[in-house]
């Protein structure tokens, strides 16, 4: 069972696997996100490296081998699945109860993510499915200079770092309820609002050369839809919204050639 003050980190080295076996294992719960893990959360603990699979009517062992990156006999000869080699029939239709969880040993996937696909000014409202902060049409605005500053006070972490094992693409930084958040950068508005994904409120900035940003779990916006916002502009206030354990600002960088990356590469 979670305990408080536990991460997906220190669950993984208690148990001797990778900390993205402990999400690949549990995505009923968790969802691929490190941020869902909350006290009194039954998990499951895989015994070896890999991943779970919960079987579906149709599905073929060659299929979903293939789609983990292990070979069929890594599923069937695992003793923990209980798959008897003589009696499963045709690997394409074998005789598995829909439902049932395998465990693959070895087994890679990628993760689900929701938190922040790329929202440009030309179309914000490709961002819809992530709720209902979604803006419509935006004509023209601000551009980034493309060099960023710190956009809270503090300028280190509360929480988790930068992980892709961990399907965590950004920074938490430290502060208190309330504490002004700035941008980073001028660009426009794209996103203000909830994020149904467990980012409760958020804030996204389109730079208008590239580059976007992304500030989450906010406990107040100061901004609106397509506003232009300048470096160092108030975009809100430090919370604790949505799947969260504690005030803190959960900061993403994203950039149309390089995909999400590190921002200490790119904070002074």
């Amino acid at each position: 069972m979670v305990q408080k003050g536990d991460t997906i980190f220190g669950i993984a080295e208690k148990f001797g696997i990778k900390p993205e076996t402990v999400l690949w294992g549990n995505y009923y719960v968790l969802a691929d996100n490190p941020h869902s893990l909350t006290p009194g959360q039954i998990l499951n603990i895989l015994p070896v490296d890999g991943t779970y699979h919960k079987w579906s009517a149709g599905e073929g062992l060659n299929g979903v081998a293939n789609g983990y990156n292990v070979s069929v006999e890594d599923i069937v000869t695992w003793p923990s699945n209980h798959l008897n080699p003589k009696t499963l029939g045709d690997p394409s239709h074998p005789d598995i109860e829909p439902g049932t969880f395998l465990v693959v040993p070895g087994g890679e996937r990628d993760f689900v993510t929701w938190s922040a696909p790329r929202i440009t000014r030309e179309d914000p409202g490709a961002a819809s499915v992530i709720g209902p902060g979604s803006c419509g049409t935006i004509t023209d605005g601000a551009v980034g200079a493309g060099a960023f500053i710190w956009p809270s006070a503090n300028h280190f972490l509360s929480g988790y770092d930068y992980s892709p094992n961990t399907n965590h693409h950004g920074i938490d930084i430290d502060g208190d309820e309330g504490d002004a958040i700035w941008a980073a950068d001028h660009g426009v508005i794209v996103y203000a609002g909830w994020n149904n994904f467990g980012y409760g409120n958020i804030v996204v900035i389109d730079h208008g050369n590239g580059w976007q940003t992304f500030y989450a779990h906010l406990s107040s916006i100061s901004v609106a839809c397509g506003q232009s916002i300048f470096q160092g502009d108030l975009i809100g206030g430090m919370g604790s919204t949505g799947k969260s354990s504690g005030p803190h600002l959960h900061l993403e960088m994203m950039h149309d050639d390089y995909g999400k990356v590190n921002p200490w590469d790119f904070l002074p």
